[in-house]
């Protein structure tokens, strides 16, 4: 049975209450009850009861919603907190299992989220299932139980993800063989695992078709009908094998935009559609002199992209080769179309992830797990707007609305 209780957030600032069908937590309001009394008693020995919390509504999601997931260092837990980015301002928590992957509608009217818990918390019998989420009420709208095959590694944001027509949810099964799991949401019921070649991530386009990368360097372009059946076909070779990608890739659903960023800075893009892949030509984001004096990517969400202005945003350090994985302390911002320079944003604080808003006054968000806190700037200045602190215990990936 689920237990509803009351926490601090933003030191106080809001009453949160979780529990519910959903597991989920949104802001409280209050209401004045009156009591029953004992007749017997008189009017001299009434008193009025304390207010009652009741669970409100956060207001409908925008180009500013923010969802940050905190798994937690593979705890058997995780949370997932429901953010207002124009506001910094906590709206709601829900429970999630092990290494979940959140997914946003592509009008932010729900999200799902894939999980996987055990009947004996981190042991026993496992159990995989998609909660999709109303992002308003936090409740449960479907639960949908799918084979237990869910790729479970450190949270890279692409190893799920939704058709760009919100119809169908995809998630990637490594073992015991390679393949695509497919989940009708219109009927909520899981079709078929579709069996593919050794390849990763999940970039959906339009009708019914999705790329991933695989092992050659080349892009695996899939088509599927409604029972799971599929068709394949491979671009060409687009980097080479010394050419390491950095685990997660930015990808929009909506403009079908493909960013992926190399050890070293080097950035690969593709214009992605159900026609095929539209390769570009690689940005080199640093100087030779900053290579020499060790500037390069670092972070999990390394990179991200602001579709009107054509900016990509790369997150970065002076550093060790190999140490790509841990934090930095700044942006470079530089043309989607000509690679060329336009800023560098100093976040003061160790950043392991980063995401910006779609609107035409952008934000720029970025996690911290060390500090367990979501810092917001300005996009164009850089200038720091609000925090969000308190974000359970290590917040990693940051899942924005991607129009």
């Amino acid at each position: 049975m689920n237990k509803k209780l009351s926490t601090g957030a933003r030191r106080g600032r809001l009453d949160i209450l979780l529990g519910g069908v959903a597991s989920t937590a949104l802001i409280l309001g209050a209401a004045s009850v009156s009591a029953q009394v004992p007749e017997q008693l008189g009017a001299e020995a009434t008193a009025q009861l304390q207010e009652e919390s009741v669970i409100l509504s956060a207001p409908p999601s925008d180009s500013k919603r923010v969802y940050v997931l905190d798994p937690g260092h593979f705890n058997a837990t995780s949370t997932v907190y429901t953010i207002d980015g124009k506001s910094s301002s906590l709206l709601g928590m829900t429970d999630a299992g092990k290494l979940p992957h959140v997914m946003l509608a592509s009008d932010g009217g729900f999200f799902a989220v894939a999980n996987t818990v055990y009947s004996r918390i981190s042991r026993g019998t496992r159990n995989d299932y998609v909660e999709l989420i109303d992002s308003r009420t936090h409740d449960v709208l479907a639960d949908i139980d799918i084979p237990e095959g869910r790729f479970l590694t450190g949270v890279l944001e692409r190893l799920a993800a939704m058709s760009t027509d919100d119809k169908h949810l995809l998630f990637q099964q490594f073992s015991p063989s390679p393949a695509v799991g497919l989940v009708d949401l219109e009927k909520k019921s899981f079709v078929k695992m579709m069996e593919v070649p050794d390849c990763y991530h999940l970039f959906p386009v339009p009708k019914q078709q999705f790329f991933m990368h695989c092992r050659d360097g080349s892009l695996l372009q899939v088509g599927y009908d409604g029972m799971g059946n599929t068709t394949q076909k491979s671009t060409k070779v687009f980097h080479a094998e010394n050419e390491y990608l950095l685990n997660n890739p930015f990808y929009s659903n909506a403009s079908g935009r493909l960013a992926w960023p190399t050890y070293e800075g080097r950035i690969f893009q593709a214009k992605l559609s159900a026609s095929g892949a539209e390769f570009l030509p690689p940005i080199e984001v640093f100087t030779e002199q900053e290579k020499a004096a060790k500037w390069r990517p670092g972070g999990w969400q390394t990179i991200t992209y602001h579709t009107g202005s054509n900016e990509l945003y790369l997150l970065a350090d002076q550093r060790e080769k190999w140490t790509h994985k841990l934090p930095s302390r700044f942006v470079f911002v530089v043309d989607g179309a000509t690679g060329k320079r336009l800023r560098r944003i100093d976040l003061n604080h160790e950043i392991d992830s980063i995401a910006v808003s779609q609107d035409a006054e952008p934000l720029l968000y970025a996690v911290s797990a060390t500090d367990k806190a979501l810092y917001t700037y300005d996009a164009r200045s850089g200038k720091a707007v609000g925090t969000v602190d308190e974000l359970g215990r290590a917040p990693i990936l940051i899942v924005t609305p991607d129009r």
